[in-house]
């Protein structure tokens, strides 16, 4: 068990990895996006997560993101990487070059596409990748992309034997949520919301932190909604979720994936191509213009 409270808190930003028209690594734009992360005051960036499409980049793309947002992070603020692999021997060896590179913070998934059916299966992945390494680990949840949720049980497992210092739930299940709360404040795991339509109750009812693909687009937003919970005061929370499901209604929700639609918002502040990486799509031109006027109405905000 844990004998000390996890520092996993805040604002984290899962950055996305935005892209050239070819399809290559946007260095320039990503080392941008870590920037405007940095100038925010959020807490960490997360690369090579969901939103920065790590499972859909080239292993030589993954490193080259994970080097990038490294080197601009470095003394700034945390970094972390993601973990996300279809079998344990992949997941061992982004884990070997994150430690190479000098990552502190692993998160990581179960194994994807032959989905996870049982506990035992769980435990075997996440105790390989708690032995390979002195690295602090964040257990992810995210069972739309991975196919299998993991257990309560498993979870309390993994927290009890100090495998974990934070959990990172993204299913969208508020009853799941709360039994890691539970656990978390069991064992002094961080619990951090990665579902945006579930911040502000997640927050008020003691999520450590928060995991927006939204911040991408604006983290000062987020800073400043995650600052207002620290500060106590529903009223606040409840017109800051109106915020960011604004937002997101806008960005992400829509005809195409959700990948797309960020990396276009991105693309409409000058940030990469707007190109999400194959075999996703470009939003569609209707999208486009209604993501377009919200840089107009910030442009208007700030003038």
């Amino acid at each position: 068990m844990n004998k000390e409270k996890s520092d996993i808190t805040g604002v984290i930003v899962p950055v996305v990895t935005p892209l050239t028209e070819s399809g290559a690594v946007d260095a320039d734009g990503l080392r941008t996006q870590v920037r405007r992360c940095i100038d925010a005051n959020v807490n960490a960036v997360f690369v090579g997560g969901s939103a920065g499409s790590g499972p859909l980049l080239l292993d030589e793309q993954w490193e080259e993101a994970a080097r990038i947002v490294f080197e601009e992070a470095n003394g700034k603020l945390r970094a972390l990487i993601g973990i996300i692999a279809t079998s344990t021997a992949r997941a061992l060896k982004q884990i070997e070059v994150s430690r190479r590179i000098g990552y502190d913070t692993i998160v990581v998934t179960p194994t994807f596409y032959i989905a996870l059916q049982r506990d035992e299966e769980m435990l075997a992945h996440f105790k390989a990748c708690r032995e390979a390494t002195d690295q602090d680990l964040i257990i992810y949840n995210i069972p739309s992309c991975t196919g299998s949720q993991i257990s309560v049980s498993a979870v309390r497992t993994m927290c009890e034997a100090g495998w974990a210092v934070a959990i990172k739930e993204s299913s969208g299940d508020p009853a799941y949520f709360r039994q890691l709360l539970a656990i978390g404040a069991e064992t002094n795991v961080s619990v951090l919301q990665g579902n945006e339509t579930d911040i502000a109750w997640s927050l008020e009812e003691g999520a450590a932190g928060i995991v927006p693909v939204c911040a991408n687009y604006d983290p000062a937003m987020f800073v400043e909604i995650y600052q207002q919970s620290m500060r106590g005061g529903s009223g606040q929370l409840a017109e800051g979720q109106a915020r960011i499901n604004a937002l997101r209604e806008v960005l992400l929700v829509g005809d195409h994936n959700w990948i797309a639609g960020i990396t276009w918002g991105l693309h409409t502040l000058g940030i990469g191509s707007g190109v999400p990486p194959r075999p996703l799509q470009v939003v569609g031109e209707d999208r486009k213009a209604l993501i377009s006027s919200l840089a107009a109405q910030d442009q208007k905000l700030a003038g």
